[in-house]
């Protein structure tokens, strides 16, 4: 064996596996098939000692460091585009998977998908969580925030404009109620209309900031010395999802960097721009064979008796389907049972009051309903100044049919065009300075815009299967027809009346893949299942413990391929109706526990 365990991936999942198995003292290969993204700007005054230099210890060891894209304004928007992967760019951070009825946001570096999420940390609720048969319980998320706290730091309510004192409460400032961010308040006092409006009690529909994986200044108290100690904080620049340019987000590629891979004596070994293609067992082991980006693309192979699967939903799905078509037993349930978390989003256009969407981290508040026996969340998310004038123009043309086939033909008519410079820095600006609303700014142009994020507990049915070599996800039928998407989409309007100014055209205005550009299609931000955890091969993919079934038995069996487990997302059977990072990793530590008793 080459190694003693090779874990692929450098998500949430796979770094719990990383930090457990080094603790152990095992020789570790860990495949990433991205490779190291970061911020370009040097920030001012560092630690003393200095953090060690990624870029310096990237080229050393013949790593490639790329950085995040920055300008906040429309020139980001082609840094952005530059770094979408696809098959010419096998390098690029985003991820966007389009299928039939939905488009897949996801991530590809060092890190996985804490590169590119919100930072929110949420337990789901106890009845949730029964509801689609995981057993995770206090124990196991406490263990969760446990490790979270030791390995990427402190969580933080960040619902204000300025940082609070440690001793303030972020969910109750009284009379201070003026310090929440814009939208947070919009959303507070907007659930308040909404819950009179639906005839709700207070635990039906509770608004509360979100816990945020995020540095935080601290006036005294707990957290002070983390944030003294990295010398940064956040800065409110409402662009979590696209790389935190002053390192204040917790991710886990300084995780992996500083944890694990600057001192050899770990054991750690990174091999980014590693793209595995499939898991074969072998004698005492499995061979695990990718391809190698790094240099001419070909492919290679390695072997543990271990190996951990962290590639996130659609990577190891993508891996065990075509490791069952090159011959490795796996249960027929594998690609089964997809779910999309209840993900749904929408907008009000022209708010009563400004928002100020490109304030602030991602998300900072949401509120909980229980209707009618389900669980929905809404919250606000923020608009990145990079695309807010993209933005406030799209959803002030998605209001009527003629304006949507307008946009349409203006954007065929940019795409042809594309190779044509823009003029637009020799064209004259003429501002009316008698006019409030001649928008100037990025953070103008979308200052009425409130961006709502939703999610519920979808029926969780899509199916992963190959097509071609390539990943492909269906349902038998149209997934925007489930219910729950109603719902959501009902309390949005709810929320949009409450928010909107009496002016011609404000309210509530839908995502432009939902209605307009086409019609019911969803976006997803948190990918869930088709490897789900089942109580023997009948009813799912791996067991309790992510370990994963052995479909050479009959099914119905409780038989395992010694070594072989799933750490992500993907083992989660069905919507956890919360940001799912805390569930994985709770989920990880458990099969953790169990691989190395």
């Amino acid at each position: 064996m080459d190694y003693d365990a090779i874990v692929v991936g450098t998500g949430f999942g796979a770094t719990v596996a990383v930090s457990r198995l080094a603790e152990r003292g095992k020789r570790i290969l860990v495949l990433e098939r991205g490779t190291w993204w970061t911020t370009p700007e040097t920030l001012g005054d560092p630690p003393d000692p200095p953090p060690p230099d990624l870029p310096s210890w990237a080229a050393q060891n013949g790593h490639p460091v790329q950085y995040w894209p920055r300008p906040d304004h429309l020139d980001g928007l082609l840094d952005l585009f530059a770094s979408i992967r696809h098959e010419g760019n096998r390098e690029g951070l985003y991820v966007y998977s389009m299928f039939d009825e939905v488009n897949v946001l996801s991530a590809n570096g060092v890190g996985g998908g804490s590169l590119i999420y919100s930072t929110a940390t949420m337990q789901p609720e106890a009845a949730v969580l029964e509801q689609i048969g995981l057993d995770l319980g206090d124990s196991e998320f406490a263990a969760a925030r446990e490790w979270t706290e030791a390995n990427r730091g402190l969580l933080n309510k960040i619902v204000t404009k300025i940082p609070l004192p440690a001793s303030r409460n972020p969910d109750d400032l009284g009379d201070e109620s003026f310090l929440y961010l814009d939208r947070s308040r919009a959303l507070r006092d907007a659930a308040a209309a909404v819950r009179a409006k639906r005839g709700l009690g207070e635990d039906e529909a509770r608004w509360a900031p979100l816990e945020l994986a995020i540095g935080e200044y601290h006036e005294s108290g707990a957290g002070n010395e983390e944030s003294r100690a990295a010398h940064t904080f956040c800065e409110r620049q409402g662009r979590c999802m696209l790389g935190c340019l002053v390192q204040a987000t917790h991710s886990l590629d300084r995780t992996l960097f500083r944890g694990y891979l600057v001192d050899p004596r770990k054991g750690v070994t990174l091999w980014p721009l590693a793209e595995v293609r499939h898991v074969r067992a072998v004698e005492s082991g499995y061979e695990v064979s990718f391809l190698d980006y790094r240099s001419d693309g070909a492919e290679k192979t390695v072997t543990a008796p271990q190996v951990f699967l962290g590639a996130g939903t659609l990577g190891t799905n993508e891996i065990l389907l075509r490791s069952r078509e090159q011959g490795l037993p796996l249960s027929d349930q594998l690609g089964q049972r997809f779910s999309n978390n209840g993900n749904f989003a929408g907008f009000c256009v022209g708010t009563a009051r400004p928002v100020q969407p490109t304030r602030g981290p991602m998300n900072t508040s949401h509120v909980d309903f229980h209707i009618d026996g389900r669980q929905l969340i809404i919250e606000d998310c923020a608009i990145p100044a990079m695309g807010a004038g993209v933005a406030g123009v799209v959803v002030r043309l998605l209001d009527d049919w003629g304006k949507r086939e307008l946009f349409k033909g203006l954007m065929r008519m940019a795409w042809t065009a594309k190779s044509v410079p823009d003029l637009s820095p020799f064209l004259p600006l003429i501002p009316d300075p008698t006019d409030p609303r001649d928008d100037r700014t990025e953070m103008e142009m979308v200052a009425d815009v409130f961006f709502f994020n939703g999610m519920g507990q979808d029926e969780a049915n899509g199916r992963f299967s190959l097509v071609d070599d390539e990943l492909d996800l269906k349902w038998e039928t149209p997934v925007g027809r489930q219910p729950v998407f109603g719902q959501i989409e009902g309390l949005l309007r709810d929320f949009s009346e409450a928010m909107a100014s009496s002016e011609p055209g404000a309210g509530y205005v839908p995502m432009p893949l939902w209605h307009g550009l086409e019609e019911g299609k969803l976006s997803v931000t948190h990918p869930l299942g088709g490897c789900r955890i089942g109580a023997n091969s009948a009813e799912g993919v791996v067991d309790a413990h992510g370990r994963v079934y052995d479909g050479a038995q009959p099914a119905g069996a409780t038989d395992v391929h010694p070594g072989l487990f799933v750490v992500d997302a993907s083992v989660i059977p069905g919507a956890v109706v919360a940001h799912p990072t805390l569930t994985i990793t709770a989920q990880a530590l458990k099969t953790m526990a169990g691989a190395l008793a």
